[in-house]
């Protein structure tokens, strides 16, 4: 009898703590584009995976969360070391405003698939789908 109100207990604290790790830890509706994009590569810094995929558009983070290489799956430390002021600019497929942020940081992957570690560069891509929702990382590349 005892066993088993351990063991309930036990896996009604593991499903507690697995429910309550999927909220991100940091409320990013209201980040301007640079706060979101110091936000995601902080968060990816930190391990808190939630947070940095709360930062990422709905298409992006699916293909992020599918991606051999990507952060989510092969990342082993990232230290962030600076983030541009926006630039506006015009994307395609967007009906917001977006703008483009440069990040630098330092990287070391579990694998070197297609980036080895070391200082990167990368050109991040914010946007909004309308002025009533929030600002959302939609794309991250090598150039601009």
């Amino acid at each position: 009898m005892y066993k088993r109100i351990i063991l309930f207990i036990m896996l009604t604290s593991l499903l507690i703590q697995g429910c309550s790790s999927a909220t991100p830890t940091t409320d990013i509706t209201n980040l301007e584009p640079r706060e979101l994009v110091q936000t995601f590569y902080e968060s990816l810094e930190d391990k808190d995976y939630q947070t940095a995929r709360a930062c990422l558009d709905e298409n992006y983070l699916k293909q992020l969360n599918e991606a051999r290489d990507s952060y989510f799956n092969n990342l082993e430390s990232l230290t962030t070391i600076s983030i541009s002021e926006p630039a506006e600019i015009r994307q395609p497929d967007t009906n917001g405003p977006s703008v483009q942020i440069v990040a630098e940081y330092t990287v070391r992957y579990k694998n070197e698939l297609t980036a080895r570690h070391g200082k990167q560069i990368r050109f991040v891509y914010v946007s909004k789908t309308s002025d009533n929702t929030p600002w959302k990382i939609t794309s991250i590349g090598t150039g601009p």
